[in-house]
């Protein structure tokens, strides 16, 4: 019972994730969604994840920026 409420609490908290809203065209969202359904995707989640893939900088082999 103690673990079952000091997982609640670390839970609690944490900030609540920030959302920003993204504009798009209406057709890019269209094709967005149909591919999303099409494999069972939630739009915003593959997003988040294409984003970081394609934009989060890469560190050197030095570990730097």
């Amino acid at each position: 019972l103690v673990r079952i409420f000091s997982t609640f609490f670390l839970l609690m908290e944490k900030e609540p994730k920030k959302i920003k809203n993204l504009k798009i065209d209406k057709d890019v969202h269209d094709v967005l969604k149909k591919y999303c359904d099409k494999r069972g995707l939630k739009m915003y989640k593959f997003l988040e994840g294409l984003i970081i893939e394609k934009c989060k900088e890469k560190r050197d082999i030095y570990g730097e920026d």
